[in-house]
This record gives structure tokens, sequence and C-alpha cells, in this order.
């Protein structure tokens, strides 16, 4: 059996993909083609929800069960999620909150040779433009000492000397012990 989708992502412009997948392949496998298939960068935490034909948001299916008897994407097929509902929200990465909306248009007996097939594709997701927490990520021996001030809000400190005390410090060391 193959299952036909058709997944929008959640943007101001168009952009969706209409794609087949193998109803035995497991919602893993999906998860990684879409991500691919979108042009996201890979390594980051994903979840499939449960939703109603108003996209409302339902029983959230993790990549990794929680417990022994919960279901993940490793254990659920495409064809089992999708016979639950027809309709289904994917949330990727979830600091970038990248949310997309997947509706099963049609289910065929027939089985082709691929395993995924992307049938149509509108619009593309805009690249990412880099951000604080990328570039932390840069090596701290190449960046200069301005960066490295910026970057660790250090413009405050006053070359190091220790800040002068005040009346209100008035504790001994004696009150510590």
């Amino acid at each position: 059996m193959e299952v036909f989708l058709r997944v929008i992502a959640d943007t101001e412009e168009t952009i969706l993909k209409e794609v087949r997948i193998k109803g035995s392949a497991t919602m893993r496998s999906l998860h990684e083609q879409l991500f691919t298939c979108f042009g996201l960068e890979s390594g980051e935490m994903g979840s499939f929800f449960y939703s109603t034909s108003t996209w409302d948001q339902g029983e959230e299916l993790p990549m990794f069960a929680m417990d022994d008897n919960g279901s993940s994407m490793e254990t659920i097929t495409v064809s089992d999620f999708f016979k639950a509902t027809s309709h289904g929200l994917y949330v990727y990465n979830f600091l970038d909150m990248n949310i997309f909306y997947i509706e099963k248009t049609k289910e065929d007996e027939e089985e082709g040779f691929e395993d995924f097939v992307i049938l149509s594709s509108v619009g593309e997701l805009p690249e990412k433009k880099p951000t604080e927490t990328t570039q932390a990520t840069a090596d701290p021996s190449e960046m200069s000492e301005a960066e490295l001030t910026a970057l660790y809000g250090l413009d405050d400190l006053d070359s190091g000397a220790l800040p002068e005390k005040s009346d209100d410090d008035t504790q001994s060391d004696e009150d510590y012990y």
C-alpha cells in the first residue's frame, strides 16, 4: 500500500509538497524524508501530532518512546498513523518551530518501487539567517577580542577590576563560619 500526502509549510508564502510513501514505512522514515525534501538541517528533534480536519492538535507521536509501552515514530507505520486520522501536524526543530500540516489525499493498494517520491512541489522555505546561537558555536580562538566581548556581554566589565566595597557590605568573614 502507498499513502499520498500533501504537506503544507506554515509560512506566509505558499510552500507545499505532494508526496507518495509506502504505508509500511515508519513515521521516523517520513520524518527524515520531510526535513530532507524541505531543505532543513538534520539532527533536530521533531514530533508528529494527530489532528482533526480543522487542524486542532491532538496526541503527540514523539521520536522516541518515553516509557516501555509508549508509541514512537519508530514503532508506528505511516499507514497506521493515517488510519487513525487523515490529518496530522509535524513540528521540526522546536527552537525554530517549523510547522507543517499533513493531509492524506489518498491510498493506493499498488506499490511502486521507490520508498518515497515527491510528486509535486510549490515554493521553497527561506534560508535561515545566522542567529546568536549559531554565532556562539563559532570557534572562540578565531574571534577577535571585540567579537568575544560582544558575544559574551563583557562590555560592562571594568578591565577585570573588582567592584569597590560599599557601605552596605557590613558582614565580616566571621559571619560565614
